[in-house]
């Protein structure tokens, strides 16, 4: 794996085709008979329609391995934690999305807040919060689901549909180059005790056994 910087970012005028993927009456996420939802995604609490990701990403990899040219597996919802991420991977994940994890950052693209003394929140230009954060104040990242309906009113939807999704202020608690460092660091650690010398030796490979409540409450200190 390896992880490239972005050294500069340049905007110009485009003049071509635009695609709207978005499904008229319908955020239901299904991709080619695949379910996806995100960790700012309420479905499965309110409609309980819900897989668990770990035996999801397994059954699918193990499914995969009956072709000769499998598709890659993308695993997609609710990851909290490099251990998270990790073991999505060694159950046969090629790739993650992380949309919680990344909005915790300080570069993420969210808008970022101060809460002030009165518990409101005061948006900050990129310069203004960068400065703050060097000098140890607590800043937040606006967050939402796409499902929400906020987002269908900013879409301007002309009948608004019951919300599954939700609104929040996230900590930011990390730089993207410190998250990187730290994960890349963790993987590489998983992989030694895995004896895995490349991600090829190491996704999906992984052996695993179910444990009870109380075991991972001890191991998910």
């Amino acid at each position: 794996m390896e992880f490239i910087e972005i050294e500069s970012i340049e905007e110009f005028e485009y003049d071509g085709l635009v695609y709207d993927i978005t499904v008229e009456e319908d955020e239901s996420y299904n991709i080619n008979q695949i379910v996806v939802h995100n960790s700012a995604c309420t479905t499965s609490a309110n409609v309980s329609i819900h897989y668990p990701m770990a035996s999801l990403v397994n059954e699918c990899y193990e499914i995969s391995k009956e072709f000769d040219k499998p598709t890659k597996i993308l695993a997609d919802g609710g990851f909290r934690s490099f251990s998270d991420i990790i073991k999505a991977l060694a159950l046969g994940a090629n790739a993650c999305m992380l949309g919680g994890i990344f909005n915790k950052c300080l570069e993420s693209c969210s808008d970022t807040y101060l809460l002030n003394d009165t518990n409101e929140y005061i948006k900050l230009e990129n310069n203004e919060a960068i400065k703050l954060y060097s000098n140890g104040k607590s800043l937040y990242k606006y967050y939402r689901g796409m499902s929400t309906k906020e987002v269908q009113i900013a879409w301007a939807r002309k009948e608004l549909k019951t919300g599954e999704g939700i609104t929040k202020y996230n900590k930011v608690e990390y730089t993207l180059s410190g998250w990187r460092e730290n994960f890349t660091d963790y993987l590489k650690s998983a992989m030694s005790y895995s004896n895995s010398r490349n991600l090829e030796e190491f996704i999906g490979e992984a052996q695993w056994v179910s444990i009870s409540q109380n075991a991972f409450n001890r191991f998910n200190k």
